[in-house]
């Protein structure tokens, strides 16, 4: 690799040879793109930024929008679990116009919301793992299903001996999408695209160049504020969504692309209908 001798980010000069080790990005003092096209040259390196999915520069409108999927997203999840909803009844409410509709529509604006910081940040989509799709992502998308599956088939049992069952609302609710089987199939895109792009692709990354080298925060972080956005499922379902998390953090940084969890999420979204009616609970 060529680094050069001293200079900011303008004409290089005193261009002498390096050899260096390094598998991540390194950026400018001034923070901008380096003025070369040749990527072996860097200018001016100060710090290596741990930022494997491609190179972005962090802004205020990054951070806006950290704060509100890790502290208002969690807290509305908190507020809606600790609220009175028992006499909640599912039977008696239209579940495509007060469910699915809002649902949709707040998931898309928040995506908008990603590709909104994205651009801001000089970033592309390959920053938050949207490579181009090939069938190995299905395939490493339907073996993750079969083994995360019977692994929480397994935690979900436990759970259910322990007096933490998932709550009965979460399957009325997939009860009565089988009388609404498009919307159910739109809603499960619109979570396999909108939850994947948002927690794993955007809030995992760009909270690992905030906090620094390492996934375990990021990963801890970015997955609890995705099960608050479950809490209506009751502690148990909590529990097994968290752990759910953990996994699809998994297969993203194998994979580093949002298409297998996208593919596995849609798919095990829209499948509960099928599963619910062939269970009868």
């Amino acid at each position: 690799m060529l680094l050069t001798e001293k200079g900011g980010c303008g004409m290089l000069s005193h261009v002498r040879s390096v050899s260096y080790d390094i598998t991540y990005p390194v950026t400018c003092r001034s923070g901008r793109w380096p003025m070369t096209d040749d990527p072996r040259i860097i200018e001016d390196p100060v710090e290596l930024s741990p930022q494997p999915f491609g190179l972005f520069t962090p802004g205020m409108g990054t951070y806006v929008l950290l704060f509100f999927l890790v502290v208002i997203w969690s807290g509305l999840g908190l507020a809606f679990m600790i609220m009175d909803t028992a006499n909640l009844d599912l039977t008696s409410i239209d579940p495509v116009l007060f469910i699915y509709l809002p649902t949709m529509v707040m998931q898309w604006l928040i995506f908008l919301a990603v590709l909104l910081a994205i651009r801001h940040e000089s970033g592309r989509l390959s920053s938050i793992g949207f490579t181009r799709p090939k069938l190995v992502h299905l395939a490493a998308a339907l073996a993750f299903m079969i083994l995360s599956n019977l692994l929480l088939a397994g935690l979900q049992a436990g759970l259910e001996w322990l007096g933490l069952p998932i709550s009965s609302d979460v399957t009325e609710l997939v009860k009565q999408a089988g009388q609404a089987t498009w919307w159910w199939l739109a809603l499960s895109i619109t979570a396999g695209i909108c939850e994947e792009a948002c927690f794993r692709g955007y809030l995992l990354t760009r909270l690992r160049a905030v906090i620094g080298r390492g996934w375990v925060w990021p990963v801890v972080i970015a997955t609890i504020s995705f099960a608050a956005g479950h809490t209506y499922q009751g502690w148990g379902g909590l529990i097994v969504i968290f752990v759910y998390g953990l996994m699809f953090c998994a297969l993203f940084l194998l994979t580093k692309s949002l298409w297998p969890g996208i593919f596995a999420h849609i798919i095990q979204d829209f499948a509960a209908i099928f599963l619910v009616h062939l269970n009868g609970s």
